[in-house]
């Protein structure tokens, strides 16, 4: 079941990605304030993200296992808590590399978001 449980998140975390970025508002700025990197397909960008959310929901499944916790409210709240880590670095691209704090937390608030959804599915499947 917890393979089952890390695709699952996998995916779920990938729609809900595009659909955050997708919206109108937030497509609008990030593509006025992003930097995408040149020569580098669509598809390619899209597997990346697949693959990054395919790591975090293994890490996630580990650290419930590792730690004996059951159940969609332990692993949103582990999610809840891995959601500081993304939010210190990117924190840190607003101080360090002149990213727009708009744009830092949108890239923010989707992995936090990614993360308690990872938490919770993963929690509530495996």
């Amino acid at each position: 079941m917890v393979l089952i449980a890390v695709l699952t998140a996998a995916v779920a975390s990938f729609v809900f990605s595009a659909v955050l970025y997708g919206a109108p508002p937030v497509a609008a700025y990030v593509g006025r304030h992003g930097t995408p990197r040149p020569g580098v397909p669509v598809a390619v960008q899209m597997g990346a993200v697949l693959l990054r959310s395919l790591v975090a929901a293994g890490l996630v499944a580990g650290l419930m296992h590792a730690a004996g916790w059951e159940g969609a409210g332990a692993g949103a709240l582990l999610g809840l808590a891995l959601g500081a880590l993304p939010a210190a670095i990117l924190a840190g691209a607003v101080v360090h590399e002149g990213i727009p704090v708009a744009l830092a937390a949108i890239h923010a608030f989707d992995w936090v978001a990614k993360l308690v959804l990872i938490g919770a599915l993963v929690g509530w499947i495996a």
